[in-house]
């Protein structure tokens, strides 16, 4: 490249340069980046809500027994966990949750991935087999959640739900 071409590009470059530079500085409401929040609060999805880094999540379970469609069928259980804490429950630490029939588990998982942002929940049905668990008609089912109480919640007393069916 010519002498004369190499000073024309530096030129022409540091226009570039000094123009972007001195729009930038004109219009401090640009390329403000990541907004910064008190170190202690959180951003939640609602507008201008707040709260606090370190509020907990709690844990709940519902439960339906679902009768059998006939008679001497088997039944199902329909299981819904949900956090209704402030904080969120990050899936850093697992939780186990089981469900019994007449104070026997039929069946448990311990979860190791899930996020739950205060709200949020999952469903479940799970069928009981007659035949495995020999069950009478009537009894009572149970579901509990955080069963080995591995996560700090904001409410420790609402991670079981017991009814009796009959049926």
């Amino acid at each position: 490249m010519e002498v004369r071409t190499k000073a024309l590009v530096t030129i022409v470059l540091l226009i570039a340069v000094g123009g972007v530079a001195s729009w930038q500085i004109s219009n401090k409401g640009l390329f403000k980046g990541q907004i910064k929040l008190n170190p202690d609060e959180q951003a939640t999805e609602e507008a201008g809500a707040k709260i606090p880094r370190n509020a907990k999540p709690d844990l709940t379970a519902k439960m339906q027994v679902l009768p059998p469609e006939a008679v001497g069928n088997d039944i199902n259980i329909d299981v819904t966990i949900e956090n209704l804490g402030p904080g969120s429950l990050t899936g850093e630490t697992p939780f186990k949750y089981a469900v019994y029939l007449n104070d026997k588990e039929v069946f448990s998982n311990t979860d190791s991935y899930t996020v739950m942002e205060a709200g949020d929940s999952f469903n479940f049905v799970y069928p009981i087999s007659r035949a495995v668990y020999n069950y009478e008609d009537s009894g009572t089912a149970k579901v509990v959640v955080d069963l080995d109480d591995d996560i700090d919640e904001a409410d420790e007393s609402n991670n079981e739900k017991e009814e009796n069916y009959s049926f």
